[in-house]
């Protein structure tokens, strides 16, 4: 089982797009998993992530993967609220 510590979340929250994008290896895939059927904050966390890739790709100009600028933001922020919860 896997823990659900602060400190693990904020390792796998820099897996998250790449775990969208189907670029994990299997085993970095099936620990995500794991960690998320344990941690609702992660589960909310990836939920926000998809709700904002999916309203991004409505838009027809928009490159299909975010800038790293603003995805780096959006990790720090993540983080942010994260360690606030904990």
């Amino acid at each position: 089982m896997i823990l659900n510590d602060h400190h693990h979340c904020e390792d796998l929250l820099d897996l998250l797009n790449d775990y969208l994008d189907g670029e994990l290896s299997v085993a970095e895939c099936t620990e995500l998993e794991a960690h998320l059927r344990e941690c609702p904050e992660c589960q909310s966390l990836l939920a926000s992530l998809r709700q904002t890739i999916s309203l991004l790709h409505q838009f027809e100009e928009t490159p299909s993967s975010l800038p790293p600028s603003l995805e780096e933001r959006l990790i720090a922020r993540m983080q942010h609220l994260l360690a606030e919860r904990h």
